[in-house]
């Protein structure tokens, strides 16, 4: 996938979001910037989730959980609680 006419858009182009409920109640989502600038030829997943892991450690115990999610499949990539990852449980 080369960039489009216009260049990269957060929304429609980002291959993760991650989703952060605050300890007060607010929720905010966030979209990888998986490009390094708005006319990459190329997308770059690692370099977007790293910007995603950036983040959590930002707002470490601000957040009682972070999520990041693929965009393209829903799935869940990793999970966070108070800026500490969680492990997946391998039996559910």
């Amino acid at each position: 996938m080369t960039a489009p006419q216009g260049g990269w858009k957060l929304k429609r182009d980002s291959l993760s979001k991650l989703l952060i409920y605050f300890k007060d109640g607010n929720v905010r989502t966030l979209w990888s910037l998986d490009w390094k600038h708005k006319y990459s030829k190329f997308l770059d997943r690692h370099l977007g989730l790293a910007r995603l892991r950036k983040k959590v450690t930002e707002y470490g115990t601000k957040a009682d959980a972070a999520i990041i999610y693929d965009k393209q499949t829903g799935n869940e990539i990793e999970k966070y609680f108070e800026g500490t990852p969680v492990k997946k449980d391998v039996n559910s």
